[in-house]
């Protein structure tokens, strides 16, 4: 914990299940903000399956718009989970700071809340309180704005009807008055299109200060299921803005936007309404593609690359790969696949498992990576294929280093692979492990297994939670991560070239002669 002056620990804030507090990391030597189940809910094992459930939902959520779980652990009686440490205020602060804010800042917060909760719905999940103190906003250089959402406490799975949905809250109204939706209050099932409307009301505060609806509880209900919007508040918004308002505040959320995807393919069109001075319909905001791509309307800001790349240790192989197409498409799902966090590509020697990856690897660098905040690749094959014992231990020293560990000395074997999962898995990274088959048990009953603690731990902990992916390339299947096989951790058996992949190949080293 860190404390304050006073000693105390300094806390962030309060929900219906837990206290957050901020903390830091020593192993990471990073400040992360800790979730603690609240003292009165410690004997009520209900409350704690709701408290688990919410850590759950929270990281299964992977998205930078959306502030990340790193661990779940429990002490004594007592759980609580790591997230990610924002830096920046709440909106909340933020618009009684500044008062309204400007047109475009309030969109751009909006657009980047918006690419959260696509990520929410993607996991089948209702946030249900989305409101500017769940949101933090930190203020870059030049202008620049992030955002994102920081609080899951009371997402409801759609796949868990009944007694389960209410993750951290046991039954009743579930959500905050001045930001809920009309179906919230009347109590049936709800879904993305809720958290929408949440967002309308979000984007107003943004824009006026104020909520729409204000009053007691009850009447804030009514107003929110019976009133008209009071659009008179909005004097001074342009019209573009105010009809996605309309739409984002319909009593029927069969007339609002039905996803994430909706909105953020309007955005663009609003934005560029008011720059070119122009104004929108309603019927004419529905009517846009709702295929449309953000990018055909909306320049993006360039791509940056990894803030570092490493992968000198990697094998030298080939340019050309012939046959292997639906292998290369297997590895970019699984990169753009946030559930992935491991694959292993599993074939004999000689089959081509380098020759692929590095193909891979050099499309991707083509690319800045896409997304990849860090690229680091290993082989193995230097350290006893002859046959001795390999040793995982040059490469546990060099990464420990690499990825910025204080002190790699420190701990033991599955200490240290504890703490290189974790400096890896904070960040987007993509871990090249080349060649591990030197370091697995030979065929028989531990077929497979690592021998190595600090590479059980380390891959144990990545298959279980990893913001990046790490791909394997071994001869025979990892069995420390066989648990995780079809879920989190991806398998791809490499089949020998086809008849006539093996024909082109021999055409491009120039072998001629009759079939």
């Amino acid at each position: 914990m860190v404390l304050d002056d006073d000693g105390l620990p300094i806390e962030l804030g309060r929900g219906a299940m837990g206290i957050t507090y901020k903390a830091f990391d020593v192993d990471l030597r990073y400040p992360v903000t800790l979730k603690v189940i609240s003292e009165r809910y410690l004997g009520d094992e209900s409350a704690q399956l709701r408290f688990l459930r919410e850590a759950h939902a929270a990281a299964s959520v992977r998205h930078q718009n959306v502030a990340s779980v790193f661990h779940l652990g429990r002490t004594g009686s007592s759980y609580f989970y790591a997230m990610e440490f924002v830096e920046g205020e709440t909106l909340e602060n933020l618009i009684k700071r500044s008062g309204p804010l400007n047109v475009k800042l309030a969109l751009e917060i909006a657009t980047q809340v918006a690419s959260g909760l696509a990520a929410v719905h993607k996991q089948k999940l209702v946030h249900r309180d989305i409101k500017p103190s769940n949101i933090m906003a930190s203020m870059e250089e030049g202008g620049a704005v992030s955002a994102k959402i920081i609080d899951l406490g009371l997402a409801k799975s759609l796949n868990e009807p009944g007694a389960q949905t209410a993750i951290s809250m046991p039954g009743g109204f579930a959500g905050t008055p001045e930001f809920a939706s009309p179906e919230q209050f009347a109590g049936v099932p709800v879904d993305i299109r809720s958290d929408l409307y949440s967002l309308g009301i979000t984007l107003w505060e943004m824009l006026t200060g104020n909520a729409p609806f204000r009053g007691t509880p009850g009447e804030v209900m009514h107003q929110h299921q019976h009133e008209p919007i009071p659009l008179e508040h909005l004097e001074g918004v342009p019209q573009p803005v105010v009809v996605l308002l309309e739409v984002l505040l319909e009593k029927d959320p069969g007339r609002r936007f039905q996803s994430p995807g909706e909105l953020l393919n309007a955005i663009p069109t609003i934005t560029g309404r008011i720059e070119a001075g122009r104004r929108i319909t309603r019927e004419g905001l529905h009517k846009m593609p709702r295929a449309a791509s953000r990018t055909g309307t909306r320049k993006l800001p360039t791509r940056e690359g990894p803030k570092k790349v490493s992968i000198a240790r990697l094998p030298v192989t080939g340019s050309d790969i012939f046959g292997r197409e639906e292998d290369i498409a297997f590895l970019d799902r699984a990169w753009a696949n946030k559930d992935a966090n491991v694959v292993t590509i599993v074939a004999w020697g000689g089959v081509g498992k380098s020759t692929l990856v590095n193909h891979w690897l050099r499309r991707m660098a083509a690319e800045q990576y896409r997304s990849a905040q860090l690229v680091f690749g290993w082989s193995f094959y230097r350290q006893g294929t002859s046959g001795g014992t390999s040793s995982a231990d040059e490469f546990l020293d060099t990464a420990l280093t690499w990825f910025g560990d204080p002190d790699p000395r420190l701990g033991t074997a599955w200490e240290k692979g504890e703490r290189l999962a974790k400096l890896v898995a904070h960040r987007r990274t993509l871990l090249v492990l080349d060649g591990l088959e030197p370091l697995q048990n030979a065929p028989g009953l531990q077929e497979g297994r690592l021998r190595e603690p600090a590479l059980q731990a380390l891959l144990r902990e990545l298959a279980a939670f990893n913001t990046g992916l790490c791909v394997i390339t071994t001869r025979t299947p990892v069995a420390d991560i066989a648990d995780h096989e079809r879920t989190s951790a991806l398998r791809r058996d490499l089949d020998q070239l086809s008849s006539d992949a093996g024909e082109q190949l021999l055409r491009a080293l120039g072998v001629k002669g009759d079939a």
